[in-house]
């Protein structure tokens, strides 16, 4: 997927919240099959892989932060894709900004889950 930062997270928080409101799912239901609705940007790793688990895996630490625990695979995942600097290369301070807070406020609501 060749989308802009905040067009990748547009449409992943979009997809997370219709699939909360409209199947009436919980927090880590929603992140679950939004994970499955995005696989192919998880698998293909690099920054698209890094956006979406960081937008998903924020929503349930900011909602639901004892479910983090469920999620071990893909915020370990999300640690990993966070460190290679090309991920960040070539985004905006505001992107930069935003994405490393998604993944800072992971990182600190699963050590503490």
């Amino acid at each position: 997927m060749n989308a802009s930062y905040y067009e990748l997270r547009s449409a992943v928080l979009e997809v997370f919240y219709e699939i909360l409101l409209e199947e009436n799912y919980t927090i880590g239901q929603a992140a679950s099959r939004g994970l499955v609705e995005f696989r192919r940007e998880v698998v293909e790793g690099g920054r698209t892989g890094l956006i979406v688990l960081s937008v998903l895996l924020a929503r349930v630490a900011r909602h639901e932060p004892a479910r983090l625990a469920d999620f071990a695979r893909e915020t370990s995942v999300l640690a990993e894709l966070a460190k290679p600097e090309e991920h960040w290369a070539g985004l905006s301070a505001d992107e930069t900004e935003r994405l490393s807070e998604d993944v800072r406020f992971v990182a600190e609501k699963s050590r503490a889950s």
